[in-house]
């Protein structure tokens, strides 16, 4: 394991390191950046780039420590290598550009103190004689990176903060996107994607200039230009020059001249916005495979590469990459802790894939019986918990946990309302191919750009539609864009089904339950995460215990809270069981939540339903769905409020005729096909296809 230290005990130190692990992990190194030197307030950006580097020397094996802008060796920095208690055959390494010679032996002989013998010494100034910054307390390296197919260039445009305060620069941007030659990314320095968000043109594909590794944008470009003053610090250099070593061509309009001075092989471009576009359709992008080439053979490029590092440092290059923890080519991420509907509907889709061996989840403890149930390897998620420290603790560790197992290349398909910064990371970092099965039916406070704006790291978004026209909606549009029909269980004939729906009959369940069961009441509100149901409960159980021979079957997932009252009844039992459909399917009358899962799967398998909609701002538009379908005659629809409509109402069902009408309704109404397979079939479509 290698220790990344730094001389001096900065922010902008520990940016460096964290560049230089980055750089060196990207090679296949084991690396690792002691955890006490992490500043208290970095950012979460940095949090996550520095999660999977950060340790406690002392659990470490160290092979080596490097030390990097050794020309300022802190008394922190040399009191830290004194307490690492290095053994003699641990190398140590300074870099640093030092003024003269007598600065480098000064921080030899710093470090000989406190290590109690040399350390290897580099003045980067031997190394690169015409660095991209040279104040930098790092080389620039150029890495190389694994290739990414696209049906056609993307190019990246690097721009300080304050130039989007210009109206014409924006306008210019505007234009530069709707060209039709190349896709276009904006990275912004400082407070870019703040002001970029304040404007009309919101909407462009944007990544802060420290939000993601270099490499990770040098893998998703095929030309990028830098704009401003300058190149615009240690990471626009780190990805200058990783694009360069892909072959991608580099345009330098920044005033000065940064790049090409250098000698970097980077095109001189203009400096006016509103030439860019002429410049990139006409001249760069026709010859990139040549430019490409040219810049690949530069002799700058082969003193800046990490290969000339590494050879310096006495550091063999690792064989190959890390493998991945997992060779499945589909990873399901279902984001739902308690409910299971995600999972639920994700399961669905995996039964259609061609195969669904291939497919793997990663989910929520709650859903991983369920999930396993089914054959399926499943890589259990943290939940979240207020005994965390940050709000964003668990996703962290969920974070890692799916970079460790998200083979590079792979398919994740990811299921959930908010993308989490641990799938947005993965999907990046990892080169995934990103499939967004996102619901629609929002409610207005919940539909901003902040929850879509993520959008742009997948290739694909399935909407599952809502089963009736009124209920569906665009929040974005694109060609990536697809709509299926609602994803639900199917019936006892279709695969994997036979067990689950249509097996339970009246007398399975007067044995199970010792009761005598005439009448079936099957009743879904939830387990109290989105609302308090105990009353609606309690007067369910009432009026079945004033019915000869009715059972009353409370239905909760496993592991689900359920109000300590309700087991008091006679008539009524709790049943824990993800066998739902099949009870709703025996059941005279379901009173159920609207959630998607269950609203569906009611109206599909033509059960005489009352839906007491959530209402809670988190939950989608339960009352819209419930009512389109008692508009329709197809469902009652009753408040939470509404007690005496709730008992009036159960009476209709069971003693006046109305259930038998509702399920002759329901059997003649024109649902639309389910989207099982088609949601399976676009899946496996944007795993051939190109970008």
């Amino acid at each position: 394991m290698i220790l990344i230290d730094a001389g001096e005990r900065s922010d902008h130190a520990f940016d460096a390191k964290l560049l230089m692990a980055m750089q060196l992990g990207e090679r296949g190194h084991r690396v690792a950046i002691d955890a006490t030197t992490r500043p208290a307030d970095l950012d979460r950006s940095h949090r996550y780039q520095a999660a999977p580097f950060l340790a406690d020397p002392a659990d470490l094996a160290m092979s080596r420590v490097l030390v990097i802008g050794a020309e300022a060796l802190s008394p922190e920095t040399l009191q830290g290598l004194a307490g690492y208690r290095l053994g003699a055959d641990v190398p140590v390494t300074l870099t640093g550009r030092f003024a003269d010679r007598q600065a480098a032996i000064g921080a030899r002989t710093k470090a000989a103190y406190v290590l109690g013998r040399e350390p290897q010494v580099i003045d980067l100034a031997d190394l690169q004689k015409s660095p991209l910054l040279p104040a930098s307390p790092l080389p620039a390296l150029a890495c190389a990176h694994p290739a990414t197919k696209r049906t056609r260039p993307e190019v990246f445009l690097c721009l300080p903060a304050e130039s989007l305060e210009d109206p014409a620069t924006l306008a210019a941007i505007g234009a530069l996107d709707y060209l039709p030659e190349f896709g276009l990314t904006l990275v912004l320095a400082g407070k870019g994607r703040e002001l970029l968000r304040m404007t009309r043109h919101a909407h462009l594909r944007a990544f802060g200039a420290s939000e993601l590794p270099p490499a990770t944008l040098a893998a998703m470009a095929d030309a990028a230009a830098f704009l401003g003053e300058d190149v615009g610090g240690e990471r626009m250099a780190a990805f200058a020059a990783d694009l360069m070593q892909a072959g991608g061509a580099v345009i330098d309009a920044t005033a000065g001249a940064a790049l090409a001075a250098t000698g970097a092989p980077a095109l001189r471009g203009p400096q006016d916005l509103a030439a860019l576009g002429n410049f990139l359709v006409h001249t760069v992008l026709p010859n990139r495979h040549e430019i490409g080439r040219q810049t690949q053979a530069s002799p700058w490029l082969k003193s800046h590469s990490i290969k000339r590092f590494e050879e310096a440092l006495d550091l063999q290059a690792p064989s190959g990459r890390t493998a991945a923890a997992s060779s499945q080519r589909v990873l399901f991420v279902p984001t739902n802790g308690v409910g299971l509907g995600h999972a639920q509907r994700c399961l669905q889709v995996a039964q259609e894939m061609a195969d669904p061996a291939a497919c793997a989840f990663a989910a929520f403890p709650s859903c991983l019986p369920m999930i396993e149930a089914q054959g399926l390897a499943c890589l259990p998620l943290v939940s979240k918990s207020p005994s965390h420290h940050e709000e964003y603790a668990n996703d962290l560790v969920n974070y890692l946990r799916l970079r460790r197992h998200a083979a590079r290349g792979s398919t994740l398909v990811f299921d959930g309302g908010y993308v989490f910064d641990s799938i947005y990371r993965t999907i990046l970092e990892r080169a995934l191919n990103g499939v967004w099965i996102r619901r629609g039916l929002w409610q207005p406070g919940q539909i901003h750009g902040a929850a879509l704006e993520r959008e742009k790291v997948f290739r694909q978004v399935i909407i599952p539609d809502e089963a009736f026209d009124e209920l569906n909606a665009d929040y974005t549009y694109g060609r990536h864009i697809s709509h299926v029909g609602p994803i639900l269980r199917r019936d006892a004939d279709g695969p994997g089904e036979a067990t689950e729906a249509g097996a339970l009959t009246r007398e399975d369940l007067a044995e199970r339950f010792g009761l005598a069961c005439r009448e079936l009441l099957v009743t879904m509100l939830g387990a109290g995460v989105a609302a308090d149901r105990t009353a609606q409960m309690q007067l369910l159980c009432s009026i079945a215990e004033r019915r000869a021979g009715c059972l009353h079957l409370i239905v909760v997932w496993p592991g689900a809270s359920v109000p300590p009252a309700v087991y008091g009844w006679k008539n009524s039992r709790v049943v824990r069981t993800r066998r739902t459909l099949a009870l709703c399917r025996a059941a005279d009358l379901a009173v159920s939540a609207a959630g998607y899962n269950a609203f569906h799967e009611i109206l599909y398998h033509q059960v005489p339903a009352i839906f007491v909609p959530q209402t809670a701002s988190f939950m989608d538009d339960q009352e819209r769905r419930a009512r389109a379908a008692s508009g329709r005659g197809l469902a009652e629809t009753v408040m939470a409020h509404e007690l005496l409509q709730m008992e009036r109402e159960v009476r209709a069902f069971l003693d006046d005729g109305k259930a038998a009408r509702i399920r002759e309704a329901l059997a003649t109404s024109a649902l639309p096909q389910p989207g099982n397979a088609a949601a399976a079939r676009l899946i496996e479509r944007s795993m051939t296809d190109g970008r």
